[in-house]
């Protein structure tokens, strides 16, 4: 968090409330997080009017006049949020600081002020998102050396046969394997796990070993998770609890919560360091193979 949907939500926010509007001031609290910036100075957006706003798998990149672009990465706990003179407010991202809460906050690192009064606070509790500051046309190679993956969802949507064969070549993890932004790029912890549950495919079921039937379906359950994500503008995930919108998440932050399939208990397991949900009966373990077995470590 924030995966693909609450980042696609703050290119969205960005069209909406600052497309057109220039920048008049600029605050940052927190020089660190402007990381290999090209143009190493955030006051040289001054000036400058919001002509676009781009995403590509994680990263926002926020276009501005002037050939310049404000590219962003929300990493674990970002969080964007536009105030409007009127009041009216828009966030996406991280729950905290709480969006109907007192801005700035004590987490709130950089701040842009724009001509007719509106703020754009980018905040981050954990403080591993970063800020890029480049010509616009640097862009397309600095996202190039990420090595991202096709997306998970929309025009650019990796294909089946794609999927197919990345999995049949990895004996990792399932789980594991769609977290890697260079076989699925947005696919964070939350709609991973949305994935395997709308998939009936255990989180630790080696990804080599999935049936073309299940690869199928996992590869359906992408697509569905973020496009549910994407409708509710993210997820809403509190201190590992979730907050469900028409059922939405499934499984993930519901530990002792019924399926909403099956009725069983959803459970939390712990997979390559990463806290994961599932329920035990939709998502059956598979039978070792070779005296192997199903990864998996029961937490909580």
């Amino acid at each position: 968090m924030p995966e693909l949907p609450e980042v696609e939500t703050s290119r969205r926010i960005v069209l909406t409330d600052l497309e057109g509007h220039t920048v008049e001031r600029v605050v940052v609290r927190l020089p660190k997080l402007f990381r290999s910036s090209e143009i190493p100075s955030a006051e040289s957006l001054i000036g400058h009017t919001v002509i676009g706003a781009r995403r590509r798998a994680k990263v926002l990149m926020i276009d501005f006049s002037g050939d310049l672009t404000l590219m962003v990465h929300f990493k674990l706990a970002g969080q964007l949020s536009v105030h409007h003179p009127d009041g009216r407010r828009a966030t996406a991202g991280h729950p905290v600081p709480k969006p109907d809460g007192e801005y700035p906050h004590k987490a709130t690192h950089v701040e842009i002020w724009f001509d007719d009064g509106t703020v754009a606070y980018f905040s981050d509790i954990r403080q591993f998102g970063w800020f890029r500051l480049m010509p616009s046309e640097n862009v397309d190679a600095a996202i190039d050396a990420f090595g991202f993956g096709p997306e998970g969802t929309g025009d650019e949507r990796i294909s089946l046969e794609a999927l197919k064969k990345a999995l049949s070549r990895r004996s990792i993890p399932v789980k594991t394997a769609i977290l890697d932004q260079s076989l699925v790029a947005g696919v964070g912890n939350i709609y991973a796990d949305e994935a395997l549950w709308f998939a009936r495919i255990f989180p630790g079921t080696p990804a080599n070993q999935l049936s073309a039937v299940a690869v199928r379906r996992l590869w359906e359950g992408i697509d569905h998770a973020l496009i549910q994500g994407l409708a509710q503008g993210g997820a809403t995930i509190i201190h590992q609890k979730a907050y469900p919108v028409d059922g939405f998440p499934a499984v993930h932050g519901r530990e002792g919560e019924p399926c909403p399939r099956c009725g069983t208990p959803i459970q939390k397991i712990e997979i390559g360091t990463r806290g994961t949900y599932f329920c035990p009966k939709c998502q059956k373990r598979p039978r070792p193979k070779n005296g192997g077995s199903a990864s998996g470590t029961e937490i909580g």
